[in-house]
């Protein structure tokens, strides 16, 4: 056998192992749904590429998280404001409420669950919420009246608690039934100081009917919402 003839034969008998290596490895590899996979694998990249490449494309049709969503509204559905720009302040209440004034002073000073009038004389005249604006001067005097018993209420108790920042004193009583109010029925104050405009916010039992809790409640959240302007 020449050099030649055994290089040719050499070759043919490469090229016969290996197809038969080949079409084992095939059938191998097709029976056991390697193909079919790898068919799908290659499929599913097509797919994901071109999706990619919309979302690069297009970023504003892309989905945004839920997460990332924000509201713009800050202000709960459950309130109201009520501003007076006579004296300069603000407070929120109940949406379910009321107010209502005669003279420019008297705005958003008087709050109730119901719908009332103010009468001329006003002195006397009882809602359950209701802000008193004073001055300075007046303060000291104004607190005296709270503080300590009287003909019109029996303290219960004296708290300071702090409120925007602020020190302010929340006093508890009862009445003593002198006035238009019967006896035994709950008041709450609130004393906020302010070296310009302080006030008394009280909630006042007008009905033995009522929850003393979530009036309290409700007076408590229209003393944090006090904003001056």
């Amino acid at each position: 056998m020449t050099l030649s003839s055994f290089k040719n034969s050499s070759r043919i008998s490469f090229i016969a192992i290996f197809l038969v290596i080949y079409g084992v490895g095939a059938y191998t590899l097709g029976a056991t749904g390697f193909f079919p996979r790898f068919v799908k694998l290659q499929k599913e990249l097509q797919v994901q590429g071109v999706a990619d490449r919309k979302a690069a494309q297009n970023p504003i049709d892309s989905p945004v998280p839920f997460t990332d969503t924000q509201s713009t509204s800050i202000e709960s559905s459950s309130v109201k404001h009520c501003s007076n720009t006579k004296l300069g302040f603000e407070v929120v209440y109940p949406q379910d409420w009321f107010t209502t004034y005669n003279t420019d002073e008297q705005k958003c000073t008087y709050f109730a669950p119901y719908t009332f009038t103010v009468p001329e004389a006003a002195d006397n005249f009882a809602v359950p919420i209701k802000l008193e604006t004073h001055t300075p001067e007046d303060w000291p005097g104004v607190v005296q009246f709270y503080e300590n018993p009287n003909d019109f209420q029996n303290i219960i108790s004296t708290q300071n608690i702090e409120i925007n920042g602020r020190s302010v004193e929340k006093v508890t009583a009862t009445t003593t039934g002198v006035s238009l109010i019967p006896k035994g029925f709950r008041k709450i104050t609130y004393l906020y100081l302010d070296s310009n405009l302080p006030i008394a916010f009280t909630y006042q039992q007008v009905d033995s009917k009522e929850d003393i809790v979530k009036s309290g409640k409700i007076l408590e959240d229209m003393v944090r919402s006090l904003q001056y302007f």
